[in-house]
């Protein structure tokens, strides 16, 4: 998406800076998040070997590190289209097959991130009273990065649905094909 060129004007405009401003805002935090765990992971190995001070806590912590850092790093991909798709005979469709074949896709992953992020929220709800054992900080917290997470490729997925394929990410894909 980096490479793609923005549509001189219009809604394709806006949601191309829109899905753009995503991409590197949840990049950004993906990276942070990594770059906390292994500063977290270290700083735990040290303070145990070096110091003889045990850490319990940083577990727990890494634990929801990790989760909101997939989260966000799914998010992104889902953008990009970078998660993995298995294409049998797209490339055999017409224009119009693509179209409804991109559509119905679409639609069917919205659905399916629908109940991902439903199934998140009822399992935030239900867990609300169960604490992690060292910082007693609700799990309800973990499923919440996995809600957020569902919701928002689900509104992604909604845009795909209702808008089809645009020129600017088809002609990013095209180009990484294509390239050795």
């Amino acid at each position: 998406m980096e490479d793609a060129v923005a549509p001189n004007k219009g809604p394709d405009r806006i949601a191309f800076y829109a899905l753009r401003g995503v991409t590197r805002l949840c990049d950004g935090i993906g990276v942070a998040l990594m770059a906390a765990i292994l500063l977290l992971i270290v700083a735990a190995v040290i303070a145990r070997d070096l110091l003889g001070l045990g850490m319990p806590w940083t577990e727990e912590v890494a634990t929801m590190l990790a989760i909101y850092a997939i989260g966000f790093g799914s998010l992104s991909a889902w953008v990009r289209s970078e998660h993995l798709v298995v294409d049998l005979f797209s490339h055999k469709l017409s224009g119009l097959g693509k179209n409804i074949q991109y559509r119905l896709a679409s639609l069917i992953s919205c659905g399916f991130f629908l109940l991902a992020a439903w199934g998140a929220w009822i399992m935030s709800d239900m867990s609300a009273n169960n604490k992690t054992v060292s910082l007693s900080i609700s799990f309800s917290y973990l499923y919440y990065g996995v809600f957020f997470s569902f919701a928002g490729m689900a509104l992604i997925a909604l845009w795909q649905t209702l808008r089809g394929p645009v020129a600017w990410l088809e002609n990013s894909h095209v180009e990484e094909a294509s390239q050795p």
